[in-house]
């Protein structure tokens, strides 16, 4: 395994056996007021942010492609605990 020593934000391990799949869905509208309290590094195409807006949390999934083009994806809103819980499971590849 190489170690990359440029990157200050964690990478999202290969999923684990046995992982469980979170729902991913599309956003239903913009919400430029969210604030991002974590996020996974952006030296890789997908990038993940744990967001907290209004009381609840959600995690954002970003697909980079080669051309510039993105597509996001959002999970539920939860509880800032059970989302913290769901963040650190996906960083260690027990969620996908």
């Amino acid at each position: 395994m190489e170690i990359i020593t440029d990157c200050i934000s964690p990478h999202v391990n290969q999923a684990q056996e046995g992982h469980m799949q979170l729902v991913w869905r599309q956003p239903a509208k913009a919400e430029d007021r969210a604030r991002v309290v974590a996020w996974s590094c952006p030296c890789q195409s997908t990038v993940y942010e744990l967001r907290r807006l209004g009381g609840q949390s959600y995690i954002r999934r970003t697909e980079y492609d080669d051309d510039g083009g993105r597509k996001i994806y959002e999970t539920y809103r939860w509880s800032y605990n059970k989302a913290a819980e769901t963040w650190a499971a996906l960083l260690a590849g027990q969620m996908v």
